[in-house]
């Protein structure tokens, strides 16, 4: 049996900003920033002048969840600089804090953004040097100036992200404070056996037709911003939030619940799901690896998306070799194997080094409408988590 969210104590208006803030202001020495506040004295990555930077450190020590990735990239990045690269795992820990995380008791476990325990479970906080971050940490590391400027002006890779994921979340007050490694990108998926074509809006979710085969495996904060979409709204600017919690109402009876991505992927490739909400990436798995009979879509009214970011803690005891690393892994050559080993999309462009088949299936194309899911203004998030706690 699922688990029921806790009722919402309504004295207090919890938000993503809050909760990270609170727990940020407890933990000022786990990491050591951007800062949403001003510039702070920022000394590390920010003061190169010239490329590359110098440093004789032995080894660069991460917390990532792409292990297969650091360890196929290892020995290029050893030989070009002559550190090593330690990972030391998950750097999330999906604990959950009822006392101040609103959206503990969700219905799916884990919600990639919810606040997690950010305690190091291996070894001293002071000893990492590059951290694998989703949005919610990402935030809270901005929120309590806690992540290192990186000086992307010197940096050769960064030109190769796309202009769009240039800028977003990670850039707060004309500083750069992380740098895009995945975008995820949650579309309309279809079963090809029973669309003879792709549908052209999000309509067909709350399609009657479909009802009980309908698969919601895109992430917790999408729900309301597609709803948002399916009413004719702008997902960043709504105007009717009474119509959104209605349409989730609906959109529940369709699906049943929330499905994890692994949940979503299972339903695909069985033929149990018609029509959904999914990740392009598991997308990708089902119908490349599985050769199930599904495909993806960006509808009329358009699609959401996030990415995950990697950052250099003010605390890493090696930041010049941290900044080499995140150079490094924003190469095309790099993010080959991102996409290979860890069946993800990379946010730097590495098509040159896919086939043609899997190229034109993972490209973005310029005339999606596409919404970034972070940053939510307080406002905003406030809004949609009472919608998602009525709901879910």
């Amino acid at each position: 049996m699922r688990e029921q969210i806790p009722p919402h104590d309504r004295r207090t208006a919890w938000t993503r900003r809050n909760v990270l803030a609170a727990v940020g202001a407890g933990m000022s020495t786990t990491l050591a920033g951007c800062t949403s506040t001003g510039p702070a004295p920022d000394p590390g990555p920010a003061l190169i002048s010239s490329w590359p930077p110098e440093t004789d450190a032995e080894a660069v020590v991460t917390r990532s969840v792409y292990h297969g990735w650091l360890s196929q990239v290892e020995p290029s990045f050893r030989e070009r600089t002559g550190a090593k690269i330690r990972n030391l795992g998950d750097p999330i820990q999906w604990d959950v804090h009822r006392d101040t995380d609103p959206l503990s008791g969700s219905v799916i476990a884990p919600v990639i953004d919810r606040v997690p325990d950010l305690r190091n479970k291996e070894g001293p906080t002071e000893a990492i040097d590059v951290v694998d971050v989703r949005p919610g940490w990402l935030e809270m590391g901005i929120e309590n100036d806690l992540v290192a400027s990186l000086p992307t002006e010197q940096m050769p890779a960064w030109e190769n992200l796309p202009d769009e994921l240039q800028d977003g979340p990670h850039r707060q007050d004309g500083r750069t404070c992380g740098i895009p490694t995945v975008k995820i990108l949650s579309a309309l998926v279809y079963n090809t056996d029973v669309f003879q074509s792709a549908p052209d809006s999000w309509e067909v979710l709350w399609n009657k037709a479909h009802r009980g085969n309908v698969v919601l495996g895109g992430g917790y904060w999408d729900m309301p911003l597609i709803a948002a979409l399916y009413t004719g709204q702008d997902p960043r600017d709504p105007t009717d939030f009474e119509a959104v919690g209605e349409a989730l109402k609906t959109l529940r009876e369709q699906a049943g619940s929330l499905s994890t991505p692994l949940e979503a992927f299972e339903a695909v490739t069985t033929g149990d799901a018609e029509v959904g909400l999914m990740r392009q990436s598991t997308v990708f798995q089902a119908r490349f690896k599985r050769g199930a009979a599904v495909d993806y879509t960006v509808p009329s009214e358009g699609a959401v998306y996030k990415c995950f970011y990697h950052l250099i803690p003010k605390t890493a005891p090696n930041p010049m070799a941290a900044l080499s690393l995140v150079n490094w892994l924003a190469r095309p050559e790099a993010s080959d194997p991102l996409f290979r080993r860890e069946g993800v999309v990379p946010a730097v462009d590495a098509s040159s080094h896919l086939p043609e088949d899997i190229r034109s299936y993972l490209r973005w194309d310029n005339e999606w409408t596409l919404h970034n899911i972070f940053p939510l203004s307080e406002e905003l998030s406030v809004a949609y988590g009472e919608q998602l706690r009525n709901v879910f």
